[in-house]
């Protein structure tokens, strides 16, 4: 998969991720370690995407030859 084609999947998988439905499904009043489910999912996807784009990125560089 070309580097554009990784991302712009990437960006909708990210942007499914971060709608309202599939909010709604960690939106509840429990708290995991003393920390809303809620933002637990928030950073988890934060954390996914960051570790992605990266890889994404170093792949890019490494097909280049950089």
């Amino acid at each position: 998969m070309r580097p554009k084609e990784l991302l712009a999947a990437c960006f909708a998988i990210f942007t499914a991720l971060l709608v309202w439905p599939l909010l709604s499904i960690p939106n509840r009043p429990v708290l995991i370690a003393g920390i809303p489910a809620l933002v637990l999912y928030l950073f988890a996807v934060w954390a996914l995407v960051v570790a992605v784009l990266a890889w994404a990125a170093w792949r890019a560089g490494a097909e280049d030859g950089s």
